[in-house]
């Protein structure tokens, strides 16, 4: 190889292209600009209160959504206990099963099992029935405040008191409860047997 060929040769390895050069401009110009120290801190402004106001957000209606929960869950088992002492009664001990269901009730409901006379209960203790209530469903149709409606299942089964080897009768029973908060618990206000449609 001559020294000219040489020269020519390294000319050539060492001469810039104008297309090279176009293209690194272009590249340049298309690198996104550098962020600046307000951007960010406004980015991250924002950022926080997207964050806090989705989290504050969600945790309102959550609040909301547990407490009504929470409510009802308490009306149902309030009414689930309640309901079954109203249909129980032993004649062997009718003023404290009258106890029990003036302490299960309120209002006027509660007023009527207060008012029993005297002669009521000996009529109820002639009877000799043991009447034991058991709710087997139930369910809560509305809470509104402090008052709230249920509906129930209910199986009383009733022993005959004057014979002791004889099976025990089951009545099943629907029963629509209206309920009222009472001292921070739930009480039946009005208690009726709903009837059962049998197609």
């Amino acid at each position: 190889m001559t020294a000219a060929g040489s020269v020519q040769d390294q000319t050539d390895g060492g001469r810039v292209d104008d297309d090279q050069v176009d293209e690194s401009v272009q590249a340049e110009e298309k690198k996104p600009g550098r962020v600046g120290p307000t951007a960010l801190v406004g980015l991250a402004v924002a950022v926080v209160f997207g964050v806090t106001g989705g989290v504050a957000w969600w945790s309102a209606t959550s609040s909301d959504d547990l407490s009504l929960a929470q409510e009802r869950d308490a009306v149902l088992v309030s009414a689930k206990t309640e309901i079954a002492v109203l249909n129980t009664l032993d004649y062997r001990s009718v003023a404290k099963g009258l106890k029990a269901w003036q302490s299960a009730s309120t209002g006027t409901l509660r007023d009527q099992f207060a008012g029993i006379s005297t002669k009521d209960q000996g009529v109820l203790a002639d009877q000799k029935k043991i009447s034991k209530g058991k709710v087997v469903d139930a369910a809560v149709l509305e809470v509104d405040g402090d008052s709230a409606t249920v509906l129930a299942a209910v199986e009383v089964t009733v022993t005959d008191g004057t014979d002791p080897s004889a099976e025990p009768v089951v009545k099943r029973n629907r029963f629509s409860a209206d309920l009222a908060r009472s001292g921070g618990t739930w009480k039946v206000a009005n208690l009726q047997q709903v009837a059962v449609n049998v197609s």
